[in-house]
C-alpha cells in the first residue's frame, strides 16, 4: 500500500473518530446510484471543513450574561452624509444582520468593533461607521446555527448578545461608559 493510499485512509477515519468522540457532527449524504448502463464519470466533490465546536464549559468573554434580541434599543436612523454610497444588498443565500450602537445619550458611536465569536476584536473584525451602523450577513439556513456578538469600545461596558438568526434582523445596542 502506497503512502498517498495510507493518508487518504487516515484522512478519511478521522472524521468519523472525531464523530464518535462527539468532537464534530458528520452527516451523511446519500448518493444517487446510476440505473443506465452507458458510462458515468464522477464529478469531484468539494469537501466542506466542519469547525470545532467551542469545549463546554468554556467561560464566555465579560459580560457573562448574553442579553437577547428583545433588548433592542430603539435607534431612529441619522440620515447619511450627501456624499455617501448605498449599502449593497446582501446576496442571495443570506441574511442580513444590521443595527446601530449609540451612547447613553442617544449619539452614534463610530468605530465600535463587533466581535462575532470569542477571539476578542480583531484587525479584520467589522466596527461601526460614522453613523454608529454595522452590517454582518450571515448564511440563511434552517439548522438553527447560533451567533455570539459582542460589542466592545475602550471606556464603554460590552454587550454580548447571543441569537439564533430566522431570517434578516435588527439589533441596535447602547454602550454605557464603564464605571
Amino acid at each position: 500500500m502506497g503512502i498517498v493510499t495510507i493518508l487518504i485512509l487516515l484522512l478519511a477515519l478521522v472524521p468519523l473518530a472525531l464523530s464518535g468522540a462527539g468532537l464534530v457532527n458528520v452527516a451523511v449524504v446519500p448518493t444517487a446510484t446510476p440505473t443506465a448502463t452507458a458510462e458515468v464519470t464522477p464529478q469531484p466533490q468539494a469537501t466542506v471543513p466542519v469547525p470545532v465546536a467551542t469545549p463546554e464549559g468554556t467561560p464566555a468573554p465579560k459580560p457573562s450574561d448574553a442579553v437577547d434580541t428583545g433588548a433592542s434599543v430603539s435607534v431612529t436612523p441619522p440620515s447619511p452624509p450627501p456624499a455617501a454610497t448605498p449599502t449593497a444588498s446582501p446576496q442571495p443565500g443570506l441574511w442580513r444582520v444590521e443595527g446601530y450602537v449609540i451612547d447613553e445619550s442617544g449619539n452614534p458611536l463610530k468605530n465600535v468593533c463587533v466581535v462575532v465569536g470569542p477571539h476578542g476584536c480583531q484587525k479584520f473584525s467589522p466596527h461601526t461607521d460614522a453613523q454608529g451602523h454595522y452590517f454582518l450577513d450571515v448564511a440563511a439556513t434552517t439548522v438553527g446555527t447560533s451567533f455570539d456578538f459582542y460589542f466592545e469600545m475602550p471606556g464603554r461596558e460590552t454587550v454580548w448578545w447571543h441569537f439564533t438568526p430566522a431570517g434578516p434582523i435588527e439589533f441596535n445596542v447602547a454602550l454605557r461608559p464603564t464605571s
